[in-house]
């Protein structure tokens, strides 16, 4: 699976993911960029979200705990972001391989459109059964 101009979504990886992923997504032509990039590596996770979303990006996370309680309060108020994608953390339970497998999957299944206001969890549903 590989990016496709102007129709992928382009992503910001913040500092709860693994950087292997924005390594491996960079090699597929996606556009991710890593909140070290841009000098986000301190911000709040509503400081990442309100940078993502200003420059039209999904949010890759591990922080199951935060962004699902922030996106909620973001539509409450009425503000529209990009995306947020939550994915585990590589490990026993879920192998980098299968992450990466899941995220690919969902990447060339929706464009950027399909995320707007969208909470998406990287689960079972993203494994390709091909």
């Amino acid at each position: 699976m590989m990016a496709i101009e102007g129709l992928s979504i382009r992503s910001y990886l913040d500092h709860h993911t693994h950087d292997l992923f924005a390594v491996d997504l960079r090699r597929r032509g996606f556009d991710i960029v890593k909140a070290r990039d841009v000098g986000n590596e301190r911000a709040s996770d509503e400081a990442h979200l309100a940078w993502a979303t200003d420059q039209g990006r999904v949010v890759l996370t591990s922080d199951f705990d935060d962004y699902p309680v922030l996106a909620d309060r973001w539509y409450l108020e009425g503000r529209d972001h990009a995306g947020i994608i939550l994915l585990e953390q590589p490990g026993l339970r879920h192998p980098y391989g299968r992450l990466l497998r899941r995220l690919l999957r969902l990447l060339d299944t929706l464009a950027a459109d399909d995320m707007i206001n969208r909470v998406e969890w990287l689960d079972w549903k993203w494994d390709n059964h091909d």
